[in-house]
C-alpha cells in the first residue's frame, strides 16, 4: 500500500489510521495474537488488547460488547511530548514509534497516554506500543491484526480514503 501521492509536483504524505468497527468485533482475540507473534512481544505484553465493555440487548438476546484497545497515533501524541530524551518520534505518515536505544524506561509516556495502551516491558525496560507494524507498512503490507481479523472489522489504510470508503457505515471512530 503506497503512502504517498504525487500533487503540484510535490510529495505529500498521506496519514494512516486504523479503524475498529467495534460493533463487528467478536472478540476473538485473534488480532493479540497476531500482534505478539508479528513483534515478538513478551508474556504478559498486550500492544492491542480485546477488553469486554458490558453487554447490550440484540434481537431479544444478551451479547457481550467488545472493544479492541491500541495505541491511536494520536496527531499530537501526549507520549512523545512526556518523553524527556527524544525517545518517540512521529513519522510523516502519522506512526508514532519509540526506539528502544533511547528509551530509559521512565514510564513518563505510559503515564501520560490518555487512553491506557502503552506497556512496559520488564525484561528490555523500555516502554513499547502498537506502531501498526510499520515494518510491514514499510514492505507494501498491512498490519498483522487487520489480516487476520476474523470478524473483518479492522480497517487500514490512509484516513481520508478509508472515511470516503466506510461513511456509510456506522462508526465508532477512534483516533
Amino acid at each position: 500500500m503506497p503512502c504517498f501521492e504525487e500533487k503540484r509536483g510535490h510529495t505529500m504524505t498521506k496519514k494512516l489510521a486504523l479503524i475498529i468497527d467495534q460493533e463487528a468485533c467478536w472478540g476473538c482475540d485473534a488480532c493479540e495474537i497476531a500482534c505478539k507473534q508479528e513483534n515478538g512481544a513478551p508474556e504478559g505484553s498486550r500492544w492491542i488488547r480485546v477488553r469486554t465493555r458490558g453487554v447490550q440487548g440484540l434481537d431479544d438476546r444478551l451479547s457481550l460488547i467488545y472493544h479492541p484497545a491500541r495505541c491511536l497515533q494520536c496527531a499530537k501524541p501526549p507520549c512523545k511530548a512526556a518523553c524527556s530524551v527524544g525517545a518517540i518520534s512521529q513519522r510523516a505518515d502519522g506512526i508514532v514509534l519509540i526506539d528502544s536505544e533511547l528509551c530509559i524506561g521512565c514510564m513518563a509516556c505510559i503515564e501520560a497516554c490518555p487512553f491506557g495502551v502503552m506497556q512496559f516491558n520488564k525484561e528490555k525496560g523500555v516502554a513499547e506500543k502498537c506502531h501498526l507494524c510499520y515494518h510491514r507498512i514499510d514492505q507494501g503490507k498491512r498490519p498483522a491484526c487487520v489480516d487476520v481479523c476474523i470478524g473483518r472489522c479492522i480497517y487500514f489504510g490512509e484516513i481520508g480514503e478509508l472515511l470516503d470508503r466506510l461513511g456509510t457505515k456506522r462508526w465508532k471512530f477512534e483516533w
